[in-house]
């Protein structure tokens, strides 16, 4: 976002929650629920899996909506909801189950998938969520209250 505002270019803050999204990705973070089941390392879609992954992007959105009729006034050129959209486009492309295996058999998104499950296996191995999942929820939390408030100053 902040490359965006400098330049008031929204291809620019798209771009950059693009990266930002993926540098948080590299920092251990809460995906799933600590109970999630794993069948030959892909999580299982279950009905908890549902909740929890909408819950989540219901807050996330709600929080950058708010932000952004706060901040921008509901601006279309606002580099806040272009960089949220960003932040966001990769794990909805990439993750969402009703379309995750179809857009896996698009040339390159196969590569982008084991791009971005590159960036999570980085600190997965040594921080298992089940296990280390109360890092994962702290790790979020020092990130994103700085980033709100900074947000909403």
């Amino acid at each position: 976002m902040a490359v965006g505002t400098a330049t008031q270019n929204p291809a620019l803050g798209l771009a950059a929650g693009i990266v930002s999204h993926f540098i948080c990705d590299s920092l251990p973070h809460l995906d799933f629920p600590p109970s999630a089941q794993f069948v030959d390392g892909e999580i299982v879609w279950d009905r908890k899996m549902y909740v929890f992954a909408i819950t989540d992007s219901l807050i996330a959105f709600g929080f950058t909506l708010a932000a952004w009729i706060i901040r921008d006034h509901f601006s279309f050129t606002s580099m806040l909801a272009w960089g949220g959209l960003g932040g966001y486009l990769p794990d909805l492309v990439d993750n969402f189950p009703l379309w995750r295996d179809k857009v896996h058999a698009l040339p390159g998104f196969r590569r982008f998938h084991a791009f971005h499950m590159w960036i999570h296996d980085n600190w997965r191995h040594t921080y298992t969520m089940p296990e280390y999942w109360k890092l994962g929820v702290i790790t979020q939390l020092v990130t994103v209250i700085p980033a709100l408030w900074y947000l909403v100053k």
